[in-house]
Parts: C-alpha cells; structure tokens; sequence
C-alpha cells in the first residue's frame, strides 16, 4: 500500500525523524503548552454559573435545587439515605424525625407523618417561608422547648401556629410562620 501511496504523490519529503526535529513544530509545541489556563478557567467557571442561574431560574428554583443537592448528596454517599433508596426527604418526615425519639424506626408513611403532613398543607398557604423553612422553625421550637423541660410534641406547635394565623387573620397572610411559632415558644416558656 506504501508503494501505491509512493505511485501516486512521489516519494516522502521527510525521513523518519527528521518532521520531528523541525523547529517550526517544536516552537508550535512549546508555545501550545506555554498558555496560561486563567481565561479556559474564568470562561469555564462562567459558562457553569451562567448555567446554574438558568437551572435556577427556569426549572423550578429552590425546590429544585433542593433536591439536585439532595440526589448529589446522597449519589456520592456524603450523607446516609433516610426512608427507603428513592424517598426524599419531606419536610413533614424531617420534623419527625427529628422530634420523635425513635427516628430509625420511622416510616415515611407513619400516622406522624401523615399528621403532619396535612397540618403543613395547612399552614404552607399562610406562609412566607417553604415548607422546609416551616419545619425548620418547628424543630427549632421543639428543641427549645425540650431545653426547658417542656414536653410540646411538634404536632401541638404546628396545631398552635396554625390556629394564631386563623380567617381573622387573612388580610395579612403570607405571613411569616416563623415569627408565630417563635411567639408560641415565648409564651410556653414564659409561663414556666
């Protein structure tokens, strides 16, 4: 096949060796290495935060970022899964777990759970913050209580948040629920 190539476009201008030893190839390949990585690492650092910004913005916002973080989280086994391979972790789980004293022994569709999940699809409407902040403020609350010997369950907290942002109330909501559950703790320890 050589003596055909040969046949058809004569014979090589260079012998083995010699294409390497050519300066014009070794400057071209000295200066191919020598640039520096700055700007392929600035334009590459802003095309990412230009995407994430986009992701943010156009697919969903916090939720999803939320649970980018999570299935990244537990993908790369950093933290431990919690109810089952698949399962997200909910806000109504969350505050059950962390307020009961047997968390391991607790099943995303617990009677717990299930409670709090309908007193959370019933406080979230009047709410500033997401469910996440919400249940965030009730293990807050429920772990200050706890400091003060003061036996609240998480589902009293929410029933009494709840109740404080009632139909009266209406014209202000969203309001922020943190701020209610924040006052129940107040008063619970005030009166101790």
């Amino acid at each position: 096949m050589a003596r055909s190539v040969e046949a058809l476009y004569g014979p090589p201008r260079w012998a083995r060796g010699d294409w390497q030893s050519d300066l014009g190839i070794a400057r071209l390949r000295t200066k191919i290495a020598s640039q520096p990585l700055g700007p392929v690492v600035l334009r590459t650092l802003l095309m990412a935060t230009i995407a994430f910004f986009a992701w943010y913005a156009f697919l969903g916002g916090a939720a999803s970022l939320r649970d980018a973080v999570s299935f990244a989280l537990t993908a790369t086994n950093m933290t431990r899964e919690t109810a089952g391979p698949t399962a997200l972790v909910t806000p109504e789980y969350l505050i059950a777990a962390r307020t009961s004293a047997d968390p391991e022994a607790l099943a995303p569709t617990a009677p717990i759970v299930l409670q709090l999940k309908a007193l959370l699809d019933e406080i979230s409407p009047k709410c500033q913050e997401d469910r996440y902040a919400v249940a965030a403020a009730v293990i807050t609350a429920h772990d200050a209580l706890a400091s003060r010997a003061l036996d609240d369950s998480a589902v009293s907290i929410l029933t009494a948040a709840n109740a404080r942002l009632s139909a009266q109330t209406r014209l202000s909501w969203p309001t922020r629920c943190g701020d209610a559950i924040n006052r129940i703790v107040a008063e619970r320890t005030a009166t101790r």
